[in-house]
């Protein structure tokens, strides 16, 4: 007889025995399927809110910037990646404990925190995509022999524990931005102090230097000087050229002469008065010429440091508004894509799986145990 078909019949003569063991190890399969612990997952995603800068500089110009640099996506990431570091923290764990009020439910009964925290850690698991979503899935599972109402307590439990996550997330997030925002307002008022000290003290350096130099305001005050200086200047030019005149029509001791003397002596003395800071003594307004340009630099600089320390104080001012109303918010900081809903199946174990794997297993097993017992009993 050919060989293969005496190795057809040997199967054929197993063939009753094969069925036998398949069906005893798929009932107990089955049997260890029905009675073990069920696992139920619940599932939630989330994702940060889309970053938008509200300072200017440098990264206000590149976020609007035409040409794509991916900023955005790195942001997000990066607050993906924060969330996830929330999400694995001890002080999340001991919220979601809270929150989902673990330590009076049946599942957990006689457990303390620290080993509801550890049992959290395995049944949590936090999973990350690339457009920066986060997937939260939380498993629990049933006690052996789950014919009560475990399985429906557990599902329930595993989106509770899920919302939790979510939950405890976005208060812990929003409290660090509160932080956040209420460190940067306390650094913003101790500028804005010492910045408003700085105006306060160069205004009374200006108001110094107004009054002992007699500067008010020196464009107006210099346009009156010179439109003075011109008019007498004009009023000396014209009587010189008058005394000219009369000094050729009579003798220098007449008293037309004597009179357009004493008138341009008069106007010289005025116009000396002009470049040397007044018509008169009481003049507070004029300045000296020859102290315009040392006068005008100083001046210049004290006006310019006051209005840079000025758009600064305006500046400080907006940016701790911002904070404030940042610090006052109790909108949510993650956005929600999928709300934990009750799994209405369990996720483990999957019993049609475990029958199959057993039945390739048992005839595996099979197909290698006829010709090796064979090869014992013929030796």
């Amino acid at each position: 007889m050919p060989e293969d078909k005496r190795l057809l019949s040997l199967y054929r003569a197993q063939l009753v025995p094969y069925l036998k063991v398949v069906a005893v190890a798929l009932t107990l399969v089955v049997i260890v399927a029905m009675i073990m612990p069920h696992t139920y997952t619940g599932l939630t995603s989330v994702m940060p809110p889309t970053a938008k800068s509200s300072g200017g500089g440098l990264a206000s110009l590149l976020q609007s910037s035409p040409v794509d640099l991916g900023l955005d996506g790195a942001s997000s990431n990066k607050s993906s990646l924060v969330f996830k570091d929330i999400l694995t923290s001890r002080t999340l764990y001991e919220g979601v404990i809270d929150t989902a009020e673990l330590l009076s439910n049946e599942l957990f009964a006689g457990m303390e925190t620290f080993e509801l925290i550890e049992d959290l850690e395995r049944k949590i698991t936090i999973s990350t995509k690339k457009t920066g979503t986060l997937v939260i899935e939380a498993d629990v599972k049933t006690g052996w022999f789950p014919f009560d109402d475990s399985p429906a307590l557990a599902a329930a439990t595993s989106a509770k524990i899920a919302n939790a996550c979510r939950i405890v997330l976005d208060v812990m997030n929003q409290e660090k931005s509160v932080s956040q925002a209420r460190l940067t307002r306390a650094y913003i008022e101790r500028v804005l102090s010492e910045t408003k000290r700085q105006i306060d003290s160069i205004q009374e350096v200006m108001l110094k230097f107004q009054i002992e130099n007699k500067v008010f305001a020196l464009e107006e005050q210099m346009g009156a000087i010179v439109e003075n200086a011109v008019m007498i200047g004009s009023e000396l030019a014209k009587a010189e050229l008058e005394l000219t005149l009369i000094q050729q029509d009579y003798s220098a001791t007449s008293p037309q002469v004597e009179l357009y003397e004493k008138k341009v002596s008069s106007l010289q003395e005025q116009y000396e008065r002009v470049q040397t800071g007044g018509l008169v003594t009481t003049d507070g307004f004029s300045i000296p010429f020859e102290k315009v340009p040392d006068l005008t630099r100083q001046y210049t600089n004290l006006v310019r440091d006051q209005k840079i320390k000025e758009k600064l104080n305006a500046y400080l001012e907006s940016q701790r508004m911002q904070e404030l109303i940042q610090e006052a918010k109790d909108t949510p900081t993650v956005i929600v894509l999928d709300t934990a809903v009750v799994p209405h199946r369990r996720s483990a174990p999957a019993r049609s799986l475990m029958v199959i794997v057993t039945w390739f297993v048992v005839t595996l097993g099979f197909i290698a145990y006829v010709p090796l017992r064979q090869i014992y009993l013929s030796k």
